[in-house]
């Protein structure tokens, strides 16, 4: 897994959930498509289990949630290749392939439904959170937890490894991309006005405001990691995170006070 993560690329021309791009025209930050490779990616019937209206709507829901809870979870516990397996999906699901393909068409179909998942509660982090901080250091401060609220979530590790290998992958069709750039742009406004209010004046500067989300969700992801690692004697993990992430607010707080200066 840790190979196949290496391989990411700032240049995907994709903008995802999992991962910021370059700046949009309008001076925002975009969510980059990461890379993955199911055996082969077709315009799956992901979404047609909602025409369907066999058995009670709160059964069907609950169980299409159970499958794609149990597809994160293996995915986390097993890497894509492995947890991405719909035999094993099935099994800690409690369900048949068959219930599988009735909800999601298809394996391809189901790995959508982990990335629109992700995707959701992207959104649900960061459309009603704001940025009020009176100091530079607090609003960073906000920042940074905003964004950990979703990146340092071992969930995200799952969604990441679904769009490195479905956007790798050249079997991936046209109409499944546009599905994947669909579910990317549901947070981009979000972010980009976080990033606003965090930043204030000097968001005018676009390769700073990219660059401080690219090391924030670095740092939100690398925090999941870390909490991994049985061997790391760095620092005492007691209250670890609270202590990194006020660190790096006030590491990024004057390089946001200086170019705020130039733009005044």
């Amino acid at each position: 897994m840790a190979g196949r993560a290496s391989g990411l690329h700032s240049h995907s021309r994709y903008n995802v959930e999992g991962t910021m791009g370059p700046l949009d025209r309008q001076g925002g930050p975009r969510v980059a498509i990461v890379k993955t490779k199911p055996d082969r990616i077709t315009p799956s019937a992901y979404g047609q289990h909602r025409e369907r209206t066999t058995g009670s709507a709160e059964a069907e829901i609950d169980t299409r949630a159970r499958v794609v809870k149990a597809a994160v979870e293996c995915i986390i516990e097993l890497g894509f290749y492995r947890g991405s397996s719909t035999n094993e999906i099935a099994r800690r699901a409690g369900v048949t392939w068959g219930v599988i393909q009735w909800y999601f068409g298809n394996r391809e179909g189901l790995m959508l439904a982990v990335l629109e998942d992700g995707a959701s509660h992207m959104v649900e982090t960061v459309e009603n959170a704001r940025i009020d901080g009176t100091t530079v250091v607090e609003r960073m401060s906000q920042l940074i937890d905003v964004f950990s609220a979703h990146y340092a979530r071992p969930d995200y590790l799952a969604s990441l490894q679904v769009l490195l290998n479905m956007d790798h992958d050249p079997r991936t069709s046209s109409e499944v991309r546009k599905t994947m750039l669909e579910v990317a742009e549901r947070s981009n406004a979000h972010v980009r006005r976080l990033l606003r209010e965090a930043l204030g004046p000097a968001a005018n500067k676009p390769d700073l405001s990219t660059a401080i989300f690219v090391v924030i969700r670095g740092f939100a992801f690398s925090q999941q990691l870390l909490d991994s690692m049985a061997y790391d004697t760095l620092a005492p993990k007691r209250d670890r995170g609270r202590r990194h992430r006020r660190l790096l607010a006030e590491m990024l707080a004057p390089y946001v006070e200086m170019a705020a200066k130039a733009e005044r």
